[in-house]
């Protein structure tokens, strides 16, 4: 005979780790931190902000060093491109387009010295760069959380957002 409060148990915890899972999906990133607390001292040519990567590329995050679990690092309004390669078109019609805008031929340096790559990016509206699959870059982020493994992430879903 089935024990339908083991039963309902069961198919109550089942319901929330998909819950949880698709809360992960939307709302987590990985970063490799060398030293919490303090930049991993490496400059993203994508601009200064927050760097992480997608759950799917752990590879990534660990090159740079211990890996953690990052709440709030997705950007809301990014620019999105399928690839490095289309991130770097972008990037250099960005700086063309500044370049052109002040009646200078491209310039990386006249570029860096006028502005900077986050702040052009914000005055189009992205507060982000999205590469999928790769990495994204946040230049806004806001109330940042990380955690060292998937039980510390666990508990912070079960206590601020069921």
């Amino acid at each position: 005979m089935i024990d339908i409060n083991r039963f309902i148990q069961e198919e109550f915890d089942n319901f929330n780790r998909r819950e949880y899972l698709s809360w992960k999906r939307k709302n987590v990133t990985l970063r490799g931190i060398k030293k919490l607390g303090k930049d991993n001292e490496v400059f993203g040519s994508f601009g200064k902000g927050l760097y992480t990567t997608p759950l799917s590329n752990r590879s990534m995050a660990k090159s740079y060093g211990k890996v953690y679990f990052v709440v709030n690092g997705k950007p809301i309004k990014p620019k999105v491109v399928n690839s490095l390669n289309e991130a770097e078109i972008w990037r250099y019609n960005l700086i063309n387009n500044f370049c052109k805008k002040n009646g200078k031929k491209y310039s990386l340096r006249y570029f860096e010295e006028n502005t900077s790559f986050e702040k052009e990016m914000l005055d189009l509206g992205y507060d982000g760069l999205v590469i999928k699959g790769r990495e994204m870059v946040n230049y806004k982020p806001k109330d940042v959380l990380y955690f060292e493994n998937e039980d510390q992430l666990k508990k912070y879903y079960e206590n601020n957002i069921m």
